[in-house]
This record gives C-alpha cells, structure tokens and sequence, in this order.
C-alpha cells in the first residue's frame, strides 16, 4: 500500500471517528435534558436502542479516531 492510499484511508477513519465522537456526546448530552413526555411512543424503542447503546458507540468512534489518528502518523513517518 502506497503512503498516499494510507493517508486517505487513516484521514477518512478519523475523519468518521470524530463524527462518531461529536453525534454521541450530543446525543448523551441531549438525553440528560430531554422531557420524556413529549417524545412519540413511536419512537420510544429507537430512543430506548440509542440510550443503552451510545456508551458502546461512543467508544467505538473514539477507538476509530485514534486508529486514523495513529494511520496518519504511520503515513507521515512513512512518507518522509
């Protein structure tokens, strides 16, 4: 693999690992403040899924932001 294919490919996982970071933290932050009352029934189970979910999630786009952080470090010892 070619260090210019390494840096795309580590860019993009860092890139969807900080996303991930930003929606889960909103996320998490957003369920501490949200009024139960006025969310749907019909939306009560995806709700549920998120809440018991988004710790896991969350750990899981941290661990991909560091692996494309770690990818672009390789790539820019790699190219030098």
């Amino acid at each position: 693999m070619d260090v210019t294919t390494l840096r795309a490919i580590a860019g993009a996982m860092a890139k969807a690992g900080a996303w991930g970071i930003v929606a889960m933290s909103l996320y998490k932050a957003a369920l501490r403040r949200v009024d139960w009352s006025l969310i749907p029934a019909s939306a009560m189970p995806r709700v549920r899924w998120w809440s018991t979910h988004a710790s896991c999630v969350l750990r899981l786009s941290l661990t991909l932001a560091g692996l494309g952080l770690a990818g672009l470090g390789v790539a820019g010892l790699a190219g030098t």
